[in-house]
C-alpha cells in the first residue's frame, strides 16, 4: 500500500512518478520546469474527502454516519472492506461485550455489503466484477480489494 497523504501536491506527484503510478507526463502547463500542474479536479478532490470522512467515522465508531458516507462513495467495495478489517481489529482490542458484539456487527455490516456489491456486479458481468477486484484504487494507496 502505498501512502494516502502527503505534505503537497508536488510531492503526491513525485511519489507517485517515482513508484511508476503515473505512465504519462502531465507537467505541461506548470510555471516552472519539472514542477507538475497544481490543478485537481472537483471530482477527485470530493474523493478524497469522502474517503478521509468515511475512515474518520470508522475510525470513531460512528457507523450510522460511515454507512450514509459509504452510500456516497464513488467506489464501495474497498471502503466496505477496509471498515471490515478496521472492525475485526477493534472486535479483537474491545475490552467487553457490548462493545465487541457492536464491532463484530459492524464487521459483519460492511462485509456483507462488500459481498453484495460483488454479487451484483456478477450478475450484471462476470468479467467486468473480476476486474473490479483486481483493479487498483487510487483512493487508498492503489491496493486491490484482492488485498484488502
Amino acid at each position: 500500500m502505498y501512502k494516502l497523504y502527503f505534505h503537497s501536491y508536488a510531492d503526491e506527484y513525485q511519489d507517485r512518478k517515482d513508484n511508476a503510478l503515473i505512465t504519462k507526463s502531465i507537467e505541461k502547463g506548470s510555471n516552472k520546469p519539472g514542477e507538475p500542474q497544481k490543478v485537481v479536479s472537483l471530482t477527485s478532490a470530493n474523493d478524497y474527502i469522502m474517503r478521509d470522512l468515511f475512515l474518520w467515522a470508522i475510525l470513531m465508531n460512528r457507523v450510522d454516519m460511515a454507512k450514509v458516507l459509504l452510500s456516497h462513495m464513488k467506489y464501495r467495495i474497498c471502503p466496505a472492506l477496509i471498515a471490515t478489517k478496521i472492525f475485526k481489529q477493534y472486535y479483537h482490542k474491545a475490552p467487553y461485550g457490548d462493545l465487541k458484539d457492536g464491532y463484530d456487527k459492524s464487521a459483519k455490516y460492511f462485509e456483507q455489503y462488500a459481498i453484495n456489491c460483488l454479487n451484483k456486479c456478477d450478475k450484471n458481468n462476470g468479467a467486468k466484477a473480476c476486474e473490479i477486484i483486481l483493479q487498483q484504487n487510487e483512493l487508498y494507496g492503489y491496493v486491490t480489494c484482492l488485498q484488502v
